[in-house]
């Protein structure tokens, strides 16, 4: 098996890293016979100069790749090549094909076989005294599920949310890890506003993969984590992956995720690479996430995942059936439309099915899908026809989701004797197009008008969603102008305003805040999400922005990594873009809820058919927050 195994010396994020370079290495060479060339290699010296030459283009951090092909003229009947790029973490540490990674929704796949399973299991039908198909409906399985619209709650199988047709849209923002786990988690859902019906449109949803991996839970009284090990990991001596961000720290091969910190397309500023440390879900909060993006895995345990599924589901080297080549089929088989028209003539349009996408590439079946943590961009494909696997992984978040993607293409074009096509170059294009959108807002009105209640009452209020959490908005004083004042009203604020206002996180936030414009901050623990930021813009309109930092979990696991490197404290802030908007529903005493009507995309909404809102109120609240009384606040003078 001929193993190419190289670090790439990446010049500008390791300078601005303060790192030492390292220079190229190669592992043991064992050679290999391959099916159209015996001594052609998977990847190629072509190959790895594009790798190094686009790794350096886009100031990305890493790079692992697993090239896995079928061959009769191997003692093992597989080709197995690695390459390894870069840097692994922010101390320097070169990439290796054992380097794991937060496969995120590669993790889908691994959700959709444990269904799989679950069906084909005859003993627990007998003792269930009923089957369990593709078409059960998932509330005769979870007593917890419900749906604010009663026709998608009685009618949702476990294929609509495989193939995310259920109507509901991300909600994201939703997400965080639950006392109560994924029980209590699925019990918010009926909290959840829908954007179309079931089965009208594609829109990619990561709570219902979510809410699957309670089904062993729920029927064999087994926890999802230990039967996904049970009969995959350990089958398939995936000796690397786990669910488990305890155990894969402890091992020390886990890549650091880089993150552009401070980074603001609305603004122009880039912000500086750094490392994302610790990992972005801590032991224990990883839980609910697990059937949607928790695998963490590396390029070498998917090799072999990646062969297994090649060879219909079963054992590469031994022929042990894993999963049943009915089940490969069938997550495989594209249900949903998610790509009516391709964005390039090479491809076509896009299906899904299971935890999978399939389209052709220059006439080549393929099926993958990608994946997308805190600083990790994976992608894991196969070309079934061409009995040929691709596993491209980043540990960088923004070149990164474009060099897996040019990567693997580039791949499959000189393995496949393929047109070569320019995919880095295409993909700047859209990528920089992208960024160009940031930058087309509306300004804000010369002058503004004012809320319809006094700026200072707002941050006085408490507002509350089941799903979405608590609301306590904290009024920024230097933001507001003597004429915002309400001299009628006493300034009331909550009690933890003062300390996190003063807070490191909030102070990076503020720095990069026009504090000419009336602005709030909220706390807002989220599994993406640590705090709001709402911009006053005209009227009870406010922009806003969801910001994540780590700075709080680094303090209190006393994470000193980075600041001599990077002269500042390591921590990263991200998400400083104003993506979203907020109008403040006011009561005024009358008939009118009190609120704050959430919208412009902040549930995630996808799909040609599906629907926003509109208009003004609690009826336009894409997630609407309710006023709540609130007996933790104190009178400030002003």
């Amino acid at each position: 098996m001929k193993s190419i195994w190289a670090a790439l010396s990446l010049g500008c994020a390791c300078a601005q890293l303060g790192l030492t370079l390292q220079v190229p290495f190669h592992a043991e060479t064992v050679p290999q016979l391959s099916l159209s060339n015996p001594t052609k290699p998977l990847i190629s010296a072509r190959t790895e100069e594009y790798i190094q030459t686009i790794l350096t283009k886009w100031n990305s951090t890493g790079l692992s790749v697993a090239v896995v092909r079928k061959d009769e003229g191997s003692p093992t009947g597989w080709r197995h090549e690695f390459g390894a790029y870069g840097i692994a973490k922010g101390n320097g540490s070169p990439m290796t094909p054992d380097s794991v990674f937060g496969i995120a929704s590669n993790s889908k796949l691994f959700l959709a076989f444990s269904v799989g399973l679950l069906i084909s299991n005859k003993t627990l039908a007998e003792e269930r005294g009923k089957e369990i198909k593709w078409s059960t409906k998932i509330r005769d399985l979870i007593p917890e599920w419900g749906l604010m619209d009663e026709d998608m709650d009685r009618g949702v199988s476990l294929q609509d949310m495989l193939s995310h047709r259920t109507g509901m849209p991300r909600h994201d923002y939703s997400g965080v890890q639950r006392e109560g786990g994924v029980s209590e988690m699925i019990s918010t859902m009926r909290y959840l506003r829908p954007s179309a019906e079931l089965r009208e449109t594609f829109q990619y949803n990561n709570l219902m993969y979510e809410t699957l991996s309670y089904l062993p839970q729920v029927l064999l009284n087994q926890t999802y984590e230990s039967y996904i090990a049970q009969h995959m990991f350990d089958p398939l001596n995936m000796t690397s992956s786990t669910f488990s961000v305890a155990e894969a720290e402890a091992k020390g091969t886990l890549a650091d995720g880089f993150q552009w910190d401070m980074q603001d397309h609305t603004r122009g500023e880039n912000g500086t690479l750094l490392p994302t440390v610790p990992y972005f879900q801590r032991p224990g909060e990883e839980k609910t996430w697990a059937g949607a993006g928790g695998v963490l895995s590396s390029a070498r345990d998917l090799a072999t995942w990646v062969s297994m599924l090649l060879n219909d589901g079963r054992h590469p080297y031994t022929n042990e059936t894993i999963i049943p080549a009915d089940v490969v089929e069938h997550v495989a088989y594209g249900r949903s439309v998610s790509h009516g028209k391709p964005d390039f003539p090479e491809l076509s349009p896009h299906v899904y099915g299971a935890g999978q996408w399939r389209y052709s590439y220059q006439g080549h079946d393929m099926i993958e899908h990608g994946g997308s943590n805190p600083g990790y961009k994976t992608q894991v494909a196969r070309f079934p026809a061409d009995n040929l696997g691709i596993i491209t992984l980043s540990n960088e978040e923004s070149g990164g989701r474009l060099i897996i993607e040019s990567v693997k293409l580039r791949i499959a074009e000189e393995i496949l004797g393929l047109k070569e096509l320019d995919w880095n170059d295409r993909y700047e294009k859209k990528w920089r197009d992208e960024v160009e959108k940031y930058k087309q807002f509306t300004p804000r009105p010369s002058s503004p008008a004012k809320p319809s209640a006094a700026f200072q009452e707002l941050s006085s209020k408490t507002f509350s969603h089941p799903a979405y959490g608590t609301l306590k908005p904290c009024v920024v004083p230097s933001s507001l102008s003597t004429s915002d004042f309400s001299p009628a009203d006493p300034w009331r604020t909550h009690t933890h305003c003062t300390a996190l206002l003063s807070s490191h996180p909030v102070q990076r936030i503020l720095s990069a805040s026009d504090l000419s414009i009336p602005t709030y901050i909220i706390p807002w623990k989220r599994t993406f999400a640590t705090h709001l930021r709402l911009a006053h813009f005209d009227g009870n309109l406010f922009n806003v922005t969801v910001v994540w930092s780590n700075a709080e979990v680094r303090e209190k696991e006393g994470n000193s990594y980075g600041e001599v490197a990077t002269g500042n404290r390591g921590d990263l802030l991200v998400g400083l873009d104003e993506l979203y908007e907020v109008e403040w529903v006011h009561g005024n005493g009358g008939d009118t809820e009190e609120g704050l009507a959430f919208k412009g995309g902040i549930w995630g909404k996808e799909g040609l058919d599906a629907r926003s809102p509109g208009g003004a109120g609690k009826g336009s609240a894409e997630v609407w927050f309710e006023s709540v009384e609130d007996d933790v606040s104190m009178m400030r003078n002003v």
